[in-house]
């Protein structure tokens, strides 16, 4: 009988694990319903161009998806002080930056502190950068710049940084609240100014990424993202002026952050493909033929003036502080870019015992999720930049192909 009882016992045991269980995972999925059809949407986005995320291993495999997506790729590569040594494909395509804009947020930086309009030295609160993050828009580059200045010891005990730091976040570690910070620090007309007198066509100036980021989307809007991207195309002035309306919205309402913050994990927030269609269409432009110009006159000290861009290069130049870079290279300066569906690369780089530096810029846009999975995990695409600069006979090997399209 004790036997029976145990058994019994047992049963129901079993039965009441497995109804909670049931319970809990039901209610799992109630709460975390968005998470889930999250998931399920990377999962049927990330099927487009699964047959090039097993395929973009080389950089010959990025070569052949050039020389299979010719529309979707712009490529400038070129030795300074060899003109035969030229590639120029789609040069002058207007294409989505990404964050390789910050350059020219950098290059205000700089020109302001060589006019002595702001100081390096001046204490800046993090309160006052932290404020533009918001999370979950920028793969942790926010918080990844604050804890390097937490080793490097550059916080003081009232929580401030010297201001000579906060563009190093912005481009070693392409912070985006450390950008917003500067963009409205140095000033909108300011940048509008800079971008003008580098007399480079087809150019756009950089605008604060949080208010792209809300015009987006975010929790007070009540039309379709498809019509507010509509509204948007019928004109860049007004979008622009609407970029800077939510970023001063952002700045004053801690209600409004704190209600944003919990809409970007709910249902209402943009699926993978509205968010690839915003980026595509709304962010910034600007062409493989300038952004190498650009590089090229930094590294002469041309673009500003000698001195601001050797300020310029004191950033840009962050990776040469990996000694396989110092055995192999005598400069390399660098700012990269990504958005769903979008790479971008702009560089100056000199071999060690070569006479000319090289300058490249290559511009991705339309990517297939899968494909642009497996690049920004890989960094292939910058294997190719690599060997592109840095192998005269793949050099030579692109140019050929790129010439037959």
């Amino acid at each position: 009988m004790t036997y029976l009882i145990n058994i019994n016992f047992i049963q129901n045991l079993n039965w009441l694990i497995s109804t909670v269980l049931i319970i809990g995972l039901i209610g799992v999925i109630f709460w975390q319903k968005q998470a889930i059809l999250s998931i399920f949407d990377i999962f049927n986005v990330l099927s487009e161009g699964k047959e090039w995320a097993s395929q973009l291993k080389t950089p010959e495999d990025v070569l052949e998806y050039i020389i299979m997506h010719p529309n979707d790729v712009s490529l400038v590569a070129r030795d300074t002080g060899n003109s035969e040594q030229e590639i120029f494909y789609n040069a002058d395509t207007p294409r989505p930056l990404a964050s390789t804009i910050k350059i020219l947020v950098l290059a205000e930086y700089a020109r302001q502190v060589e006019n002595g309009i702001i100081l390096p030295e001046e204490l800046i609160n993090l309160d006052d950068i932290d404020l533009y993050y918001l999370p979950r828009t920028d793969g942790d580059a926010h918080p990844s710049a604050i804890t390097e200045f937490r080793q490097k010891q550059y916080i003081n005990s009232h929580n401030q940084v010297e201001l000579r730091h906060i563009p190093r976040a912005m481009i070693k570690h392409s912070d985006n609240a450390a950008t917003d910070y500067l963009i409205l620090r140095l000033g909108r007309k300011n940048l509008e100014n800079l971008v003008s007198g580098l007399s480079l066509k087809n150019q756009d100036v950089p605008a604060p990424i949080i208010g792209q980021i809300l015009t987006w989307s975010n929790h007070t809007f009540t039309d379709t993202p498809t019509e507010r991207l509509n509204k948007y195309l019928a004109s860049q002035s007004t979008y622009i002026e609407e970029v800077y309306r939510w970023t001063e919205v952002w700045h004053h309402s801690e209600e409004f952050r704190d209600k944003q913050i919990k809409h970007i994990t709910s249902q209402q927030w943009l699926k993978l493909k509205e968010q690839q269609a915003m980026a595509q269409a709304l962010n910034g432009k600007g062409t493989a033929s300038a952004y190498a110009q650009i590089m090229e006159r930094v590294y002469r000290g041309l673009l500003i003036s000698p001195g601001a861009d050797k300020i310029m290069r004191q950033y840009l130049e962050w990776a040469m502080e990996l000694p396989s870079n110092q055995q192999e290279l005598d400069t390399f300066g660098a700012k990269n870019g990504s958005l769903a569906s979008i790479l971008t690369e702009a560089w100056y780089l000199k071999p060690a015992r070569t006479t000319n530096a090289r300058v490249a810029a290559l511009f991705f846009e339309n990517i297939p999720a899968g494909a642009w999975f497996s690049l920004v995990q890989t960094y292939t695409h910058q294997a190719f930049l690599y060997r592109l600069l840095t192998d005269e006979n793949f050099f030579n090997i692109v140019r050929e192909k790129l010439l037959e399209l």
